[in-house]
């Protein structure tokens, strides 16, 4: 019989390669494995880097505190208000310096916010950053009760000392003020100027708080959990003016206020299933160290007593009279409260 020798074709020589390349994953998935096993964490860092974002970076990590914050302002001490680069005639009313009494203050009020924290990884949600959101808050300045607010800054004049060095134009003021007859006391020579109390709104700024606590949680696992924290602020103040009619009247003076830093004390409690999901929450927080300065320039008012603007008219000025400028310093001790219910991820 014919010996017939078998000759192995291309195709079949092929597979016999791609049999054997499909073991080669199989055998290098299986020393990964036994290397994983003979080394302790290595397979849960191998599942940790195929996690994704939410997985690695928010779960168990973020969460949101939307609420309603009220700002409060009692508590806020105020410099008397300084005035400067006073001249004549507006000299014959009020002096350089402070003015007694002359304070201001901040209104109170309730905005809308959202707290934003996160879990420090590697804390066991025992210490967080946290935060406040909101759009910029517009702050009411506001006149105390006193000389500020319910008297004249400058109510009355002071002629009986008002000299020109021109022995005419004094004869004619000697004989304008005989025919103010007793609208002058005869003493003092003291004249009325019709300025009003400025009342109770001075004017706005926009302000920007930006903030950052570091908070601490000594009960993370707990269904009521309280925290303490501390932080620092910085308050960004721009788009200020000046509202108050009697400073308005004759012209719109310069209002400029200062931003600042300062520091944070917080304490609150979250209340619910420290699992995840929604919590309701209250917190508070009290501002320090922080003080603002407002400052007005090229302050103007109108004289409501004709006689006295006739008087003056006749030394060449009319019933608008430049003050000059003024200062005021705040000095923030506020406390925010915020209420609502939070959502943790």
């Amino acid at each position: 019989m014919p010996v017939v020798q078998y000759r192995p074709t291309a195709w079949a020589i092929a597979l016999c390669f791609v049999l054997a390349a499909g073991t080669l994953p199989c055998r290098a998935a299986r020393a990964n494995d036994e290397k994983a096993a003979a080394v302790p964490g290595a397979r849960d860092d191998a599942d940790t880097s195929h996690r994704g974002f939410y997985d690695r970076f928010v779960k168990d990590k973020l969460y949101i505190k939307p609420g309603v914050s009220y700002l409060d302002f009692s508590q806020l001490e105020s410099s008397e208000l300084d005035l400067s680069g006073v001249e004549f005639p507006a000299s014959l009313a009020v002096g350089k310096g402070r003015i007694a009494g002359a304070t201001a203050t901040i209104a109170n009020q309730s905005i809308a916010t959202i707290g934003v924290g996160y879990n420090i990884p590697g804390t066991g949600r025992h210490l967080s950053f946290e935060t406040i959101i909101g759009k910029p808050i517009d702050i009411d300045f506001i006149a105390q009760p006193g000389t500020l607010r319910d008297q004249s800054l400058a109510p009355t004049a002071d002629l009986g000392n008002l000299v020109t060095g021109d022995s005419v134009l004094e004869q004619a003021l000697g004989q304008t003020l005989s025919d103010l007859g007793s609208a002058v006391n005869s003493a003092t020579g003291l004249l009325d100027t019709g300025i009003p109390p400025l009342g109770r709104e001075l004017g706005t700024v926009k302000s920007l708080p930006i903030m950052m606590t570091l908070t601490y949680h000594p009960f993370p696992d707990a269904f009521v959990r309280p925290y303490l924290g501390g932080g620092g602020i910085y308050l960004y103040n721009y788009d200020a003016e000046i509202s108050n009619d009697v400073l308005t009247e004759v012209s719109d003076p310069g209002f400029d206020v200062s931003s600042t830093p300062g520091y944070i004390l917080q304490a609150g409690v979250d209340i619910g299933s420290p699992q995840g999901g929604f919590f309701g929450f209250a917190d508070a927080r009290y501002i320090g160290g922080a003080t603002v300065k407002g400052s007005l320039s090229d302050v103007n008012v109108r004289l409501n007593n004709q006689a006295l603007a006739n008087t003056l008219g006749l030394l060449g000025y009319g019933e608008d009279i430049a003050v000059g400028d003024a200062d005021i310093e705040l000095e923030i001790n506020a406390m925010i409260y915020s209420v609502g219910v939070g959502y943790r991820f």
